[in-house]
């Protein structure tokens, strides 16, 4: 089946972000960042690893080197994030703490590789690429997430929800190097008349 039909890889993207969203925000109303609030957390993680898990496998023609290295980093990060965050949820102290530090800056690092892979291609609009990276970078001055410090993940969530629902408005590898939108204004990329694979 086509990728329009079964958009599982933009499902998750979605998800991820609405999850990620959600929880900042839960954050910030209540103050909280114990108890029922790192379920919420970790279902995030692990649903943004399925999405970029899904980018690599169903996507490949949104990004150019180093995206795909990038998404296969950010995914393991966003796994091991959820895994430590659910880990910190049921009580798990120190075990969870070393978990999760290393996992946010595989976590950053990889959206970053994506998200500049994905400019260096020019198949999705350039402002989902910077929204990514900036977002992640955003999310690294979350610390414990205490006070406003939690509205710092929210980039995050609202960039993986953009790109989701774009990429599942728009699944198929457009015919030039732009953007679906701009397929009638512009000219086709030199490259794919080459034929260019969108990892080059």
């Amino acid at each position: 089946m086509t990728q329009r039909s079964r958009p599982w890889a933009q499902a998750a993207l979605v998800a991820a972000g609405v999850a990620w969203s959600a929880w900042a925000v839960w954050m910030t109303l209540t103050d909280g960042t114990e108890g029922s609030v790192l379920f919420a957390v970790a279902l995030s993680g692990l649903l943004a690893a399925a999405g970029f898990v899904g980018v690599v496998f169903r996507l490949p023609w949104t990004y150019k080197l180093p995206g795909g290295e990038g998404a296969g980093i950010g995914a393991l990060g966003a796994l091991v994030f959820g895994f430590g965050q659910l880990l910190a949820a049921l009580g798990g102290g120190a075990p969870a703490d070393w978990l999760i530090a290393p996992a946010v800056l595989g976590l950053v690092g990889g959206t970053g590789l994506l998200a500049f892979g994905m400019v260096r291609a020019r198949r999705t609009p350039p402002w989902i690429g910077a929204a990514l990276a900036v977002g992640a970078v955003l999310f690294l001055g979350f610390g414990d997430g205490s006070g406003l410090r939690s509205l710092l993940a929210l980039p995050f969530g609202l960039a993986l929800l953009a790109a989701g629902a774009y990429l599942a408005r728009f699944p198929e590898r457009p015919t030039t190097h732009l953007e679906p939108s701009a397929i009638t204004r512009e000219s086709a990329d030199p490259g794919d008349e080459r034929g260019e694979s969108p990892g080059e």
